[in-house]
């Protein structure tokens, strides 16, 4: 598995991306966006993945991307699906074929719930471990999915496992300090070991196949080990 520091992710043949939020239509996010697609293997299409929220809203996205020189796809919203539909072959087949999925929303629960023992997480882990060579980009609570844990935006803070793409790392998005994040405070009681990752909205960490660690966008991310904080 890649690792730099104490940061360690799962090996794959794609980039990680964790995008910690922002307006893409008032043109917070270009900076990321426009970097993702000149890694992507655009030859491949795009799926889109929201937590909730209209599907409308998940075409959208789609067609930003569009606009950019990214590629066509298909754009799905977890309000509008069940858990069967996520395994259903056509879904399978169109994930199988991607190059870059995209994972967004507000709340990380549905995300990893709907997920979590199916065979689209499998073809999500197949296709970015493989020649397929798959890139995943989380947004706001899509970064917080990738994580070893997710909360619920809101207190009380409902806790679930992530999809563990990032083994031992907590993902904060829409971060601006330490102090103004109740999960990164409470970081030592979560489990041993774990990193703690801020990002802020229109940042991106975005972690490579070779071992890149990368900060994309104008922003910093901040790195929490126990009750330390560093800036990368």
């Amino acid at each position: 598995m890649p690792q730099q520091g104490p940061l360690r992710w799962l090996d794959g043949e794609g980039w990680l991306v964790m995008l910690g939020g922002g307006d893409w239509r008032k043109g917070e996010t270009d900076q990321v966006d426009a970097r993702l697609l000149t890694l992507a293997n655009l030859d491949r299409p795009m799926m889109v993945l929201l937590a909730e929220g209209p599907r409308l809203l998940a075409e959208d996205i789609l067609e930003h991307y569009f606009a950019m020189g990214g590629p066509g796809g298909m754009a799905f919203t977890l309000a509008e699906m069940t858990r069967d539909q996520l395994q259903a072959s056509e879904f399978l087949t169109f994930l199988q074929e991607a190059g870059i999925l995209y994972l967004g929303g507000e709340n990380p629960l549905p995300l990893v719930h709907n997920l979590h023992n199916t065979l689209a997480f499998q073809a999500m882990v197949e296709g970015f471990s493989s020649l397929q060579g798959l890139t995943l980009i989380g947004e706001g609570a899509g970064a917080a999915a990738l994580g070893r844990w997710v909360f619920t935006p809101q207190p009380p803070h409902q806790q679930a496992m992530g999809l563990g793409f990032v083994m031992n790392a907590i993902v904060a998005p829409h971060f601006t300090s330490a102090k103004d994040s109740p999960i990164l405070r409470a970081l030592p009681q979560l489990g041993e070991n774990l990193l703690g990752l801020g990002v802020p909205n229109g940042t991106a960490l975005a972690l490579g196949p070779q071992g890149q660690v990368e900060t994309w966008g104008e922003g910093e991310v901040t790195a929490i080990v126990s009750a330390t904080a560093t800036q990368d």
